[in-house]
């Protein structure tokens, strides 16, 4: 069984360690978990990248480069990522465990102060950050949000989202907006920074073979001293079902294959009873080979190149995405729909059940296997106040019967549809 402990090493500061002998490299965090939709979401998506450039002890990227070098090569990588309505702001290292680094004795202290110094001694001109470091990365930062629609794919998921939870934090972008993004000043970044550092709660992550009491002490000597607050994780509202009946919204593009995502409303997510039984649902629905989607809408009646099913555990959101030919638009939605409809009305076999529950075994296997996942899946667990681990969910996903998979099929509604509309000559 895998082991988690989890420490507070200062007021709203929270260290996650998950100890292992598995991998030669340990994998560290540190995040900030901020609000998603806020007027300061082009702020908060630069930020990590500003700091990145450069700290008070190593100012510029090539100091920076020898200091990784020095730890044997290790990475620090920004990293700004979207859980439910909150954000996780910061950075993610991997360094070669101490224990397989001759002469590395008090490597992972070291590193966890690097990983730290990013957050608490930034590099600073004038009281501010560097306005070359801050044209650099806006300009960045702007770039990447114009090139979002460079992948129709992923790009209709987020639009779909967009459309769907447009009254509500999740339907805003964790990059911000192009606008935002050329708006962000050295000075007025420094001060959201100080306000965030100051006020939100902090995740710190490590997975390795370390004591765990070594790594508590690294960590807490990295990060230091801290005020006493009501540090609140940020809260996500989830709604049941559409506020409405359903949407249909058709925007045009100049690509040559249409995009048709639905999204539907569940009301289940992480922190409820069904949640199990709403994986393999989705397993046996659209998210696998031999699911509903890929055997009958893309194999058998040939109405899509593609069609997969996903859910969004924070929101309690499932999407279905899928690319299609344009007279092919009708045909395909209500496919999609009457496989729904059919998996409600009990339409799972054994077959499929087992099918299903081997692929999400399967992929929560390979989680365990990687400490990169380890870190995603815990600091999710983190911003939604979880503490059960994939062991456990595994268990449950074993136990879960078919009468409780038909059950979390009735509680899918549709909220929108959203057709990409591909008009490339």
């Amino acid at each position: 069984m895998q082991k988690m402990i989890r420490k507070t090493v200062a007021p709203g500061v929270r260290l996650t360690i998950v100890p292992t002998d598995k991998f030669k490299t340990s994998v560290m965090s540190a995040c900030l978990l901020l609000p998603l939709g806020t007027v300061h979401a082009s702020d908060y998506a630069v930020l990590p990248r500003v700091l990145r450039r450069g700290t008070a002890h190593y100012p510029d990227m090539q100091a920076l480069g020898g200091a990784l070098d020095a730890l044997y090569g290790a990475r620090v990588e920004p990293s700004v990522r979207r859980r439910g309505e909150a954000l996780a702001v910061g950075f993610i290292s991997d360094v070669i465990d101490e224990t397989y680094a001759p002469g590395g004795a008090g490597l992972t202290a070291q590193a966890a102060a690097l990983l730290v110094s990013f957050w608490k001694q930034p590099f600073l001109m004038g009281g501010v950050f560097s306005p070359d470091y801050v044209a650099g990365e806006r300009e960045n930062l702007a770039d990447r949000v114009e090139a979002l629609k460079n992948d129709p794919r992923s790009y209709a998921v987020r639009r779909l989202y967009e459309l769907m939870c447009a009254d509500e934090a999740f339907g805003q972008s964790e990059l911000g907006t192009v606008d935002g993004a050329r708006a962000i000043r050295p000075d007025a970044l420094y001060k959201v920074y100080t306000q965030a550092l100051a006020g939100a709660c902090v995740e710190l992550f490590y997975c390795g073979a370390m004591e765990p009491a070594a790594v508590e002490n690294a960590f807490a000597e990295a990060w230091g001293a801290r005020e006493a607050g009501d540090y609140a994780l940020p809260s996500t509202r989830v709604l049941a079902r559409p506020a409405g009946g359903p949407r249909t919204v058709v925007e045009e593009m100049d690509v040559r294959q249409g995009k048709l995502s639905l999204g539907f409303r569940t009301g289940i997510t992480g922190a409820d009873e069904a949640y199990p039984a709403l994986m393999l649902f989705n397993a046996a629905f659209g998210g696998s080979t031999s699911s509903k989607l890929f055997m009958n809408v893309r194999e058998r009646l040939h109405l899509c190149y593609y069609a997969s099913s996903s859910i969004e555990r924070q929101k309690g959101l499932l999407s279905v995405s899928s690319g299609i030919e344009n007279s092919s638009y009708d045909a395909a939605r209500e496919e999609i729909l009457r496989q729904l409809s059919g998996m409600q009305q009990g339409g799972l076999s054994d077959d499929e059940l087992e099918s299903a529950r081997r692929t999400v075994l399967s992929g929560l296997q390979s989680m365990q296997d990687s400490p990169a996942q380890l870190e995603n899946f815990w600091l999710s667990q983190s911003v939604a106040g979880l503490e059960w681990g994939l062991d456990d969910l595994s268990k449950r996903i074993r136990a879960a019967t078919r009468d409780e998979v038909i059950a979390a099929a009735n509680q899918v509604r549709l909220d929108t549809v959203y057709f990409l509309k591909g008009v490339a000559q």
